[in-house]
This record gives structure tokens, sequence and C-alpha cells, in this order.
């Protein structure tokens, strides 16, 4: 626990070795009103048997122990650890298409980051309570005692800040969670705890990390102590000379401390025995034992990944997963956020038009990607009376010379009596629907025009 205690404390020079990744697989396609979901949990982790009856009371049929099947209609199961949705709009004009899905993670960020200052605050306040009982009697003890408080403690917490932000940033930009995390390695040495020269030195194993933060600690303390000379500072820091004299150290704080004299003596009144052992010592349990939350302070990689293959009738116009067209389907492969992170997002939106209706009123299918999606929007948004009084227009409409002139006078019923009213400027309700059919036109006008003029330039280099 104690090496768990360095890690989440300094910060500094460690980052976690590989492990070995468990991988949860969706598959997804789309059917009337709804959509298919396939769940296969990893074979190589431990599903205890209350966790898999309530996944499988999610799905319709568990195909295997690790295998569940169901159909589901806008509310996708939470089964991972997260919640979704799948919801599509139909009009005449087409329909749209909008998945979302959050796994785990924690986007209460006002929390994470009041959790992350009160988890550097229980840190410090125990590294200032060790380095007391060690150092207390030199009575320069007392400008350490200050640079703790009004120096460390300020310069921890915003670097706790930087680290979470750069977990933030990685699952977006690599190049931003790059410059996040060369800010922070600045940040230290702007403030002296480190010399340039040694930020290419910030972290190559775990052994080589925890060396390397006790020579950064004897530094520190050495220097705000005022130890003239490496020989002093041997003598008075040897506690800090390694992991194992650290943790002896810590332990004897500990157990001279109040809170556990306190519990040891209700122990063994509740034991009845005057001379029993002394318990052994949970440094990380001491130091958090006010917390009443678990707190990932570095939000490393949960090992657990989840890959997602969504089955789409047309390509996205938005996602941020990655498109195959072999097999039409969107698909994402990432880690699993843990609790001290954002959550893993994935979400795409596709649309697909009804090309027989738009070409029997345009001539051409105007309405397709983004722009279908934002009228499907607009239509669903409308009452009954103007819904119905839009689409008996849209009806109305043959392609013909007067068409772009008979959708762009087009005004509701209600908008003509009130346009007195209205500013010069002032828009109407039909104006967007109006703007997105016209551009459509217009983009068709100028394809058939290039078409045209392609044919005719063949056409005469022909003659």
């Amino acid at each position: 626990m104690t090496k768990y205690f360095y890690l989440k404390f300094i910060i500094l020079f460690i980052f976690i070795a590989g492990c070995e990744e468990n991988k949860y697989c969706i598959e997804m396609k789309p059917y009337d009103g709804g959509v298919e979901r396939k769940l296969t949990c990893p074979s190589n982790i431990h599903m205890d048997k209350d966790e898999r009856e309530r996944i499988a009371k999610l799905y319709e049929k568990q195909v295997d122990p690790n295998t569940f099947w169901g159909k589901f209609n806008e509310s996708l199961p939470n089964d991972v650890g997260g919640a979704g949705f799948y919801t599509t709009l139909s009009i005449d004009m087409g329909e749209v298409t909008i998945y979302s899905e959050r796994f785990r993670g924690n986007d209460n960020l006002n929390d994470t980051l009041l959790q992350s200052q009160l988890f550097v605050d229980c840190h410090l306040d125990f590294l200032l309570g060790w380095l007391e009982y060690e150092l207390g009697d030199d009575p320069n003890f007392v400008n350490f005692r200050d640079f703790c408080n009004n120096n460390l403690r300020h310069d921890v917490k915003n670097l706790a800040v930087y680290l979470w932000l750069y977990n933030i940033s990685s699952e977006y930009n690599s190049n931003a969670s790059e410059g996040i995390l060369m800010r922070a390695k600045h940040y230290w040495i702007e403030r002296g705890y480190l010399g340039p020269k040694q930020m290419r030195l910030w972290a190559e194993s775990s052994e080589a990390g925890e060396a390397r933060f006790f020579c950064f600690l004897r530094k520190v303390v050495a220097n705000k102590m005022d130890y003239s000379s490496q020989k002093m500072a041997s003598a008075r820091l040897m506690f800090l000379s390694d992991g194992e004299h650290a943790e002896e150290s810590m332990a004897r704080y500990v157990r001279s401390t109040d809170i556990f004299k306190q519990e040891w003596e209700a122990e063994k009144l509740e034991e009845s025995d005057p001379n029993a052992e002394l318990p052994e010592i949970d440094i990380e349990d001491f130091i958090t034992r006010d917390i009443d939350f678990e707190f990932d302070f570095l939000s490393w990689p949960s090992g657990t990944e989840i890959e997602v293959k969504l089955a789409c009738k047309n390509k996205p116009f938005e996602t941020n997963g990655g498109w195959d067209e072999k097999t039409s389907q969107v698909v994402w492969s990432r880690d699993i956020a843990g609790d001290g992170r954002l959550p893993t997002f994935f979400y795409a939106s596709w649309s697909e038009p009804n090309v027989k209706y738009q070409e029997e009123r345009f001539g051409t299918v105007v309405l397709s990607d983004k722009a279908l999606a934002d009228y499907c929007m607009w239509r669903k948004n409308l009452d009954e009376a103007k819904g119905k009084e839009w689409d008996s227009f849209i009806l109305s409409l043959s392609p013909g010379q007067n068409l772009e002139k008979q959708i762009g006078s087009f005004r509701f019923l209600e908008d003509k009596q009130k346009q007195k009213e209205l500013d010069a400027g002032e828009s109407d309700l039909a104006e967007m629907p109006r703007n997105l059919i016209l551009a459509g036109l217009k983009a068709n006008s100028k394809e058939e025009g290039g078409k045209k003029a392609q044919y005719e330039n063949k056409r005469n280099r022909h003659k």
C-alpha cells in the first residue's frame, strides 16, 4: 500500500507499466423501431453470479455464459456501466438516427475537482505530520512547515488539475495531451522542484521512479531545512534513503499518533486482550480514513477495453468513431474510463432520405445528411396544426419552373396574419426549412449544370 501512496501523492516520475487488457464487445444493427444489441463479456475476468444475472435480466436471451442478445428502443441497457440512447426520427422526407452512449467514468466535474483537492490535502497533512515526527526538533522545521502549507500544497493541487486535464485530453487529441504534460513539467521546473536537465528523467520504471522520488524529496527537505553539508543531510534524512526505511518510519509515526493509540486501545477492549500485538499498519487507509469516497488520483487506464460496432444504413455525417466502408459499420475501440476520468463516450448520427418522396416533389433529392437531420428536428417540433399546414404545402409541390418561387414565398397562416407586426429583419417559423430546401435545389442545379458542361465538352471533342 505504501508504493500506492507514493504513486498517488507525488505524481512526478512514475508511469504505470502495461497490463493485460480485458475487452467488452458490443455489436448493434438497426431493426424496425430500434436496434438489436449483442454484448460479449471478457472471458478472462471473473463475473460473479449476481452480476451475470443482472446483465441477463437486461437482455432477451443469454446466448452463452458470456454473450447476451436483445432488442431495444431508444434507451440502451446499463450493462457495461453507463447510459445510452438510440433514437430514430421519421418523417415524409426521410429519417435521421442518433446514437450516443456513455461507459462508466464520472461526468460530475465539480465533485471530481473537489475530491482531488481534498485528496491532496489528506496526503500533504500526512507528509507534514510524518516529517515533523522525524525532524520537528530542528529549529528550521518551522520554515519547512511554512513551505509545505504555503507553496507545496498549492503546487501539488495545481499539478493534480494538470494531470486531470492530461487524462481528459489524451482521449481526444494526443498533441494536446503532450502539451499539457509538458506544461506540468515546466510548472515544476519554474518553481524550483526540478532542474531542466531532469525533465527527461520523469518516468522509466516503478523502481527507478521510487528511487528518483526519494532523491527529489531529500533534496527538497535538505534545502528547506538549510542543511549545509551532504554529511548532515545524510544523517538527518536516513529515513528517506529508500522505500524500506520510509515505510518503517511512516509506521512508527502512525503508531505515535493519538488516533492510532485510541483505535488500538478500543481494539484491545473489544478483544478483551490487553496484551494484543500491534496491528499491521495500512498507510493508505490511515491517510484516507476521513474520506468517504474512492478517488483514482492519476486516473490511469482501467485495463478494460470496450469495442462497439454499429451497423448504419448510410455513412454518418457526425461521429467520433471510424467508418468501415466494407461492412457499413461505425467502429469504436477505447479504454473504459475509471471513476476519476470523464466517461468513455461514443456517438454517431446518420440520415436516410426518402428518395421517391423528394423526387416527386422537387425532381431530385434536396435533403440528406445533416440538412435532413436539421429538417427532421424542426418538423418534429411543430405543433399538430402547423405540421398539417406544412405537410399539405409540401404535398402540393411538383418539379417545375415556379418551384423555387413557391418555396421561397411560403409563410405559415399565422405568420401571414402577423406580417405587419413583424420587423423587416425578423425571421418567420418556416425560414429554416425553406433555406434548407432551396440550398438543396441550388446544389443539385449546379451539379446538373456541371454534368451538362462535361457532356457538351466531350461531344465537341468528338466532332
